[in-house]
């Protein structure tokens, strides 16, 4: 019996460490060298060996089991300064994403405060001045030491910002303060930089005697280096020096040395060469982020089974123990004992799940930042290709040109359709009960697939109880959501056929119906073997009904996921070649009498037209700060002779709102400076009364509240359709006054 019981003590020591499993790692001195080698590189101005050097270093940094996110943090702040260093800020926003992903509660807060300084840099650099100074101070008011060198970090950073600003004073006053810099990395290259940029300074004040002695002692430092991007700055002030001093042989000799560099640097075939090493990087870079934030949440799901198999094991052999404990010593310590373990391992699976929910919702943070990125360069493709479709092309011309505009559409369905199983995944979707008419959200889906179903020479037929009252309280738009998908799923598979959908009481009782609902089709059906995995993400059965029909694979998970966010659920039957039935129950609470539905069955016919939409002396105000959006949206404008004025932000629309009376104001919601949100809310201190309608490239669902609140009449999605575009602007136009919160 004693040694039955030392087995089972050694197997519950021994099995978390069996489970756990050793993983290696990379030295972190490794890393340390790998990031010194980077810095080495992007000081020669190799741009090509830089990047390839720092992905290295990210994935030995992701092996790591200390210090991962800290190497990691370090590595994406780099990318930043790598990025800033070749004038490539378009992909800025990718690098600082994730670098603010890997900050971490820190008593030092160093990492904070250089990436908070990065960020000034970036807004000066971009011209957002305002902007620039905020993080400044946002970085210095949370430096306690002031010899800390975190500090001097910060300064620097400040001192370039005044370079910017043109503060030449200020920034001197600075840089001699922190010189020199102590910087595990390229503490040469940095102060050799400082000493260049403070006879820069001196020049630009005019202070050609304090500017000398400046350039002498960074010729000096220069020696034995190669550091082309300071070897050109040093020449380009030499030459500006000898001109002040009228030293003309010796200027044009510097200034000549200065092209050479250029020509070797910065020719366009360099520049464009490193533009090209750039796009692919970061675009590898976005992919392989999204495979590795699945691969985490999978991770992130198998401990969660680890753990939950681990307390079932520990349950099982506490129970034994206990009752050798038992016989052996009939003692009630050994029972708290166990308790106490079993207590422990219950809160390491609550750890577990937490952590496994932290995941998923930075995928949805991070799915619904790259959403965003990706819809603004839709709507120029979209927006565009209408545009072009509208100049009477060539017939040659308009099939490539229709090709463009479904590819542009059905990436945007996909983007949508990602995000809103994104949505469901991560608990963001919520239920919003309101009145609604269920026959007519029906109609309504029906009347919006009608033109679907033509195109297989398929007709869609509504059979409703009639004893369903007039009135419901639910989810209209989610119970649409579903339907849609499910109508539109049986319209894709079914040709020269029929799509039945009927609704039926199963019971009642006082404020609460339950209905049944089925959609039938008579269609090519669904194999049994694919059957059960119909409701999963991207299943479509075959790799040939994918090619034939189209779409994501993700309309039925869709389907299961708000049905299920409605405590509902779906089955499934089908015959191959005999078509399919989906059939879920719901329950649903009445909101007033019970009503006289219309005929029983009604068979959906092309009832309706899209009206030409006319305009007449009509001037808009257009906020918007992308340059391609602006040309698009105003040409759009003008084909209904519709006049507009730009604003680049939203500083400028509200003093351009001040000074002039529009008929109607299209505001952007992400821009730089203030949001369009928050201008929108500005406008309304002062007139209550020009229609605003909000141009947004996010989710409605994450602010559609927000945007009303600030004092928006209506939303336009983006990229949008332009019929919808015109019905839009007509609809609110009719305005005189503001929404009531």
């Amino acid at each position: 019996m004693k040694g039955l019981y030392c087995y089972f003590l050694f197997f519950l020591l021994l099995f978390p460490v069996m489970v756990s499993g050793q993983y290696g790692n990379a030295p972190e001195d490794a890393v340390e060298t790998a990031i010194k080698k980077v810095y080495g590189y992007k000081n020669q101005f190799d741009f090509e060996a830089a990047v390839a050097q720092l992905k290295e270093t990210v994935a030995m940094a992701d092996t790591l089991k200390r210090k991962r996110s800290d190497y990691l943090f370090q590595c994406y702040t780099l990318f930043i300064r790598l990025y800033i260093d070749f004038d490539r800020s378009d992909d800025l926003e990718v690098y600082e994403f994730l670098s603010e992903s890997h900050l971490k509660p820190n008593p030092k807060i160093a990492k904070e405060t250089r990436l908070i300084a990065l960020k000034a840099l970036i807004a000066a650099k971009k011209g957002d001045l305002r902007q620039a100074s905020s993080y400044i101070d946002e970085a210095k008011s949370v430096i306690v030491r002031k010899k800390d060198t975190v500090l001097n970090t910060v300064l620097y950073y400040e001192a370039q910002v005044l370079l910017i600003r043109e503060e030449y004073a200020r920034a001197a006053s600075i840089l001699q303060r922190i010189f020199p810099v102590k910087d595990p990395y390229e503490e040469k290259y940095i102060n050799t930089g400082i000493l260049l940029d403070l006879a820069f300074a001196h020049l630009k004040l005019q202070e050609t005697d304090k500017a000398v002695p400046y350039m002498e002692k960074a010729s000096r430092m220069l020696k034995g280096f190669d550091f082309p991007k300071l070897e050109l700055k040093r020449h380009q002030l030499l030459s500006a020096i000898f001109d002040s001093q009228k030293n003309r042989n010796e200027a044009n000799r510097h200034r000549q040395k200065a092209d050479s560099l250029k020509k070797v640097y910065f020719n366009i075939e360099s520049i464009e060469a490193r533009n090209n090493i750039a796009y692919h990087n970061t675009s590898d870079f976005k992919d392989r982020v999204i495979d590795q934030y699945k691969i985490d949440a999978e991770k992130q799901s198998r401990q969660v089974n680890i753990a939950k198999m681990i307390s079932i094991l520990s349950s099982v052999l506490l129970i034994i123990i206990f009752i050798l404990t038992i016989s052996l010593y009939r003692n009630n310590k050994i029972k708290l004992k166990t308790n106490n373990l079993l207590l422990k391992k219950n809160r390491e699976l609550q750890a577990a799940k937490e952590e496994a929910e932290n995941a998923l919702q930075v995928k949805a943070k991070f799915l619904s930042t790259v959403s965003h990125e990706l819809r603004t360069p839709l709507y120029a493709v979209t927006g565009l290709t209408h545009l072009l479709l509208e100049e009477d092309p060539k017939e040659s011309q308009k099939e490539y040109l229709n090709s463009l505009k479904f590819s542009g559409e059905y990436l945007l369905n996909f983007i949508n359709d990602i995000l809103q199983v994104n949505k469901s995944e991560a608990n963001q979707l919520k239920i919003k009960k309101g009145p609604f008419n269920l026959e007519q959200i029906l109609m309504k889906v029906v009347r919006s697939l009608e033109h679907s179903a033509k195109e297989n020479n398929n007709t869609i037929e509504l059979d409703l109880d009639k004893n369903i009252p007039a009135e419901l309280l639910g989810d209209s738009l989610k119970l649409s959501q579903v339907f849609i998908n499910l109508i539109g799923n049986s319209l894709k598979f079914t040709e020269n056929g029929k799509v039945m959908i009927r609704g039926r009481i199963l019971d009642r009782e006082r404020e609460k119906i339950n209905i049944r609902f089925e959609v039938q089709d008579n269609g090519m059906g669904i194999e049994p073997d694919i059957l059960p995995r119909i409701f999963e993400s991207f299943a479509q059965g075959s790799t040939q009904i994918n090619r034939k029909y189209g779409g994501t694979g993700l309309g039925l998970t869709i389907v299961k996921n708000l049905l299920h966010l409605m405590d509902s659920d779906i089955k499934v039957q089908s015959e191959s070649g005999k078509g399919s039935l989906f059939t879920f129950d719901i329950a649903l609470e009445t909101a007033g009498k019970k009503g006289t539905q219309p005929p029983q069955q009604v068979v959906a016919r092309e009832d309706w037209t899209d009206e030409e939409i006319v305009f007449d002396d009509i001037h808009v105000l257009l906020v918007e700060d992308n340059k391609i959006n602006q040309i698009v949206t105003q040409k759009m404008l003008a084909r209904k002779n519709i006049s507009s004025e730009v604003a680049n932000n939203g500083y400028e629309a509200i003093d351009m709102t001040k000074k002039k009376n529009y008929d109607l104001i299209l505001m952007d919601i992400h821009m730089p400076g203030i949001s369009g949100i928050k201008a929108a809310a500005e406008i309304r201190k002062f007139n209550k009364k020009v229609p605003i309608v909000a141009l947004t490239a996010i989710s409605l669902e994450e602010n559609m509240d927000d945007l009303y609140s600030a004092g928006c009449n209506d939303i336009i999605t983006k990229p949008f359709k332009p019929e919808i575009f015109y019905k839009k602007i007509k609809n609110n136009l009719r305005r005189n006054v503001p929404p009531q919160n």
